[in-house]
């Protein structure tokens, strides 16, 4: 009776959200300034991005009346069809403008399902280095059970990154032990 008790605790703990690794907290960029970071973005590479598969991917954030941020997101697919995918973006922490959260539009097409949870209501969305003129790192981390799921993109205001500046910005991530194994470049040749 012992071991069945204590196998059912086990098991419990398992697979309570966060019970191994929880995501990691990276700290965002200081003095932040959110106006100067909107406009397009041109995505340069991407870790662990499941959602967009494509090529050409932009983001173009715009203030809108209500205190949102309008996100929209395109990307060329295989066939050469154009997607766009729409969200809103808003401050997380009032005294952290660069910690901010996305949540994606309703009734958009979008290749890609999020399971039924509230825990994709709003997905962080944290800048940990901007110069507002040609790059910007961006980390997010979603919990998913017993092990966190990281994001990084860097972005930049051109098709092009010098790859020094790639170099710097993924240090950045690795000085915070983010595996960078499995990012992926975005091809951004032959762009609309």
């Amino acid at each position: 009776m012992q071991r069945l008790i204590l196998m059912l605790l086990v098991f419990s703990i398992c697979f309570t959200k966060g019970s191994l690794k929880s995501c990691p907290k990276l700290p965002v960029q200081r003095n932040f300034t959110l106006s100067e970071f909107m406009g397009t973005w041109y995505e340069i590479k991407a870790l662990s991005t499941r959602f967009l598969r494509g090529s050409c991917i932009t983001h173009t954030f715009a203030k809108s009346s209500n205190l949102w941020i309008n996100v929209n997101t395109t990307e060329k697919k295989d066939d050469g069809k154009r997607i766009l995918y729409m969200g809103r973006l808003t401050v997380a922490r009032l005294n952290e403008s660069a910690n901010l959260q996305v949540r994606w539009a309703e009734g958009v097409h979008m290749s890609f399902t999020f399971p039924d949870s509230d825990e994709f209501d709003f997905i962080p969305f944290q800048i940990l280095a901007s110069n507002y003129k040609s790059y910007s790192l961006v980390y997010s981390c979603t919990q998913h059970y017993m092990y966190p799921t990281i994001y990084a993109w860097i972005l930049s205001r051109h098709a092009y990154m010098e790859e020094s500046t790639i170099e710097q910005l993924e240090d950045i991530l690795k000085d915070h032990k983010i595996k960078l194994d499995k990012i992926d470049t975005i091809d951004q040749q032959n762009c609309p």
